[in-house]
């Protein structure tokens, strides 16, 4: 009985995410469509210091937007770095800042950077889920480990076919 409420419970939970990301879609929608507005504005203020980052702030939220929508979609830790990093992009761009506050912006889009690129968070196929079982971590560390290792292998064999006839070449030489 009761796993059958958690399971009705989870299951609507599933369907109210939909839900959201069909609102998300059409408030996108909207604001796509509400961007000529500004746009008439960044034309007519064309010379003015602030014209610009102005319109670019109405193009960073709807990106924003557009992130926050494939995260619903489709959550996993590449698209929860990509909406942080539109984030961080957007305070840095255009908010006025101190220099501490830029520097710490830099940081933390390095630091995302990294994270994404060697942490390399993996998924398991067909789950949409953002956290994966501790086994599958395994798995791919002991994979990525018998990758480096052939990788070390083909490179040593190749270095030492490149060097025998230098060696041979020397040998003649003397």
């Amino acid at each position: 009985m009761w796993r059958k409420i958690r399971n009705f419970v989870y299951d609507s939970c599933d369907i109210l995410e939909l839900v959201m990301a069909i609102i998300v879609l059409l408030a996108i929608l909207v604001a796509g469509v509400s961007l000529l507005g500004p746009f008439m504005d960044l034309v007519e203020h064309r010379f003015e210091s602030g014209a610009f980052l102005y319109f670019v702030g109405y193009i960073f939220n709807i990106l924003i937007g557009i992130e926050f929508l494939k995260l619903l979609c489709h959550p996993s830790p590449n698209t929860v770095l990509e909406v942080l990093t539109f984030l961080v992009a957007r305070h840095m761009i255009i908010e006025h800042t101190t220099v501490v506050e830029n520097l710490l912006s830099i940081i933390s889009i390095g630091v995302l950077f990294a994270m994404k690129k060697y942490l390399d968070l993996p998924t398991s196929e067909g789950s949409t889920n953002i956290f994966v079982a501790n086994h599958e971590w395994e798995n791919l560390s002991q994979r990525r480990k018998k990758k480096r290792e052939e990788i070390i292998r083909e490179k040593s064999e190749r270095l030492k076919k490149e060097t025998k006839p230098l060696q041979n070449e020397e040998a003649e030489k003397k």
